[in-house]
């Protein structure tokens, strides 16, 4: 099988969603049932509308919260991403494994542990 997608492409879109704090068009880079889930094996929020409204949250609590990706690995239907999340005097770096579908929607987040680098 083939995979039609650009990822970077869909991440990056996805980013402009959370920057902008849209939490609507954040969660329709989502398959309809993808999961998200602290790695390995965790269910955090399944499906997209669930994602929405986790998002919606979060953003309306914390309006202020940038992220930065500092690096990237691409490999197929998969992106590994390195992010520098801040939040005022919180900063906090956070690795996500995302996998795309044949639709070229992420299906399935995996969030490994949360590294913090200052309190």
């Amino acid at each position: 099988m083939i995979f039609d997608c650009d990822p970077v492409a869909v991440i990056e879109r996805q980013l402009e969603a959370y920057r902008a704090l849209d939490a609507q068009a954040f969660a329709a880079f989502y398959a309809p049932d993808a999961i998200l889930y602290d790695h390995p094996d965790t269910v955090v929020m399944s499906g997209r509308a669930e994602i929405e409204a986790m998002y919606a949250q979060s953003f309306a609590q914390s309006p202020n919260t940038t992220v930065t990706i500092t690096s990237r690995i691409v490999s197929g239907r998969y992106v590994i991403d390195q992010e520098t999340l801040k939040d005022g005097p919180l900063e906090a770096e956070a690795t996500l494994i995302y996998r795309f579908n044949a639709d070229c929607q992420i299906d399935r987040v995996d969030f490994l542990p949360l590294q913090m680098v200052s309190e």
